[in-house]
């Protein structure tokens, strides 16, 4: 590619027939005002385009990084998620079987006390059959007393 200095510094061979020299400096010189001008912003913009693409080569970049972070999240979620439905599931089992416990603990113990109410019914009627027949024996024997001493005060009286 022809550079501005290039220009500038170009030497033409004198020739007796050709162009005026003067119109050809004037002409190399506005050439050279204009190439320098437009070397100097394709320079510039080939500097832009430079900066753009490794501003796109940055964001691909990110990009990509973003993605992957995107695809761990996810299965981070899933995993966690997973150990948390596990979790809850060995959770509800851990209760279900302390419920049996409990429920079979207090069937056990209704069963006992079903028990000791039985034998306690089975003493309060042994005792009330007991204290029946004491106090059956009781009045008899006040009976007896008083049928004795009818004749013992019929024997006294007929004496």
């Amino acid at each position: 590619m022809i550079t501005p200095n290039d220009i500038a510094t170009k030497d033409f061979k004198k020739v007796a027939v050709g162009y005026s020299p003067e119109e050809v400096d004037t002409f190399l010189d506005d050439l050279y005002e204009d190439y320098e001008r437009l070397y100097a912003e394709t320079k510039k913009e080939k500097v832009q385009v430079e900066e753009a693409s490794s501003q796109t080569e940055q964001i691909t970049n990110l990009q990509k990084t973003l993605e992957r972070t995107l695809t761990l999240a996810e299965a981070a979620a899933e995993e966690t998620k997973a150990a948390a439905k596990a979790e809850s599931e060995a959770i509800i089992q851990n209760a279900k079987l302390q419920a049996e416990e409990i429920l079979q603990s207090a069937r056990t113990k209704t069963y006992e006390l079903e028990q000791e109410m039985a034998a306690l019914q089975n003493r309060y009627e042994l005792m009330r059959t007991r204290v029946k027949l004491l106090l059956y024996a009781e009045i008899e024997l006040l009976d007896k007393n008083e049928i004795l001493a009818e004749k013992d005060e019929v024997r006294k009286a007929s004496e």
